[in-house]
């Protein structure tokens, strides 16, 4: 399951977990309130701890943390105080990833406003913000601070929360080789010169793949027959739902 922090209901956790509910993803983004509010999160990092606390202690088994790196205007600091942020609490997972802006979005109509894009010659393409943006850090100090970041963050969850990373390590390799699990913990302290595993070179293939043509599929449609299409989707589906609640009255009569 995914959620905003700042939208979910937190009392219904102890359900969820009980209807095995076993994964929360939360789009955190940031630990510092400055970039959540350039970012118009319009979340709070006191939400953020209140949601990621009280899914573990309703029993939820994995709760993940989506960040970005590389935002307007972000600082050194500031990335530093994201991987501060993301240490200090029970997240059992986390990812760290260059922002990127797609059109559609908020940022990408702020950039084409600004000039950084060209919304009639680039509307099939995303760009990392820091490689057109330069209130943006430049990239190889964003790398540099990211893979610093993943250290400090590593050490820390190895030496306060033993016991979850092993339940967490036991999981893994339900589904990983032991190499891959092991180079995923040991990776970040290994230097530049380490590339990916070949089970991160496939996802990647996929995702700039058939995922991305697919989504430059999408960007030709104009927004009225997407929308039209939304709702003839709806509808389909209301008529499955009604057919199949028919079914189950004329069953029970």
């Amino acid at each position: 399951m995914e959620g905003r922090v700042d939208s979910v209901c937190q009392h219904l956790f102890p359900i969820m977990a009980k209807a095995h509910c076993r994964t929360i993803m939360f789009g955190i983004e940031s630990g510092s309130q400055k970039i959540l509010d350039r970012l118009k999160k319009e979340q709070t990092l006191e939400e953020v701890e209140s949601a990621v606390t009280t899914a573990k202690k309703a029993g939820i088994e994995i709760v993940h943390g989506f960040f970005v790196v590389g935002s307007p205007g972000e600082t050194v600091e500031d990335m530093r105080a994201t991987f501060d942020f993301a240490s200090r609490f029970r997240l059992d997972t986390f990812g760290f990833n260059r922002l990127c802006v797609y059109r559609g979005t908020p940022l990408w109509k702020e950039y084409v406003e600004r000039g950084l894009v060209n919304d009639a010659a680039d509307w099939y393409k995303y760009f990392k913000c820091s490689e057109i943006d330069p209130t943006c850090l430049p990239g190889p100090v964003i790398n540099d601070e990211r893979t610093a970041g993943l250290r400090r963050l590593f050490v820390y969850k190895l030496t306060h929360y033993l016991i979850q990373i092993l339940t967490l390590l036991r999981r893994f390799l339900r589904y990983m080789p032991l190499r891959d699990v092991l180079y995923l913990i040991v990776k970040p302290f290994l230097g530049k010169k380490k590339g990916q595993t070949k089970a991160e070179v496939m996802s990647r293939a996929v995702e700039h793949g058939a995922l991305k043509d697919a989504a430059a599929q999408l960007t030709m449609v104009d927004d009225h027959v997407l929308e039209r299409v939304i709702e003839e989707s709806k509808a389909e589906r209301l008529r499955i739902q009604q057919e199949a609640e028919r079914a189950a009255a004329a069953t029970r009569a």
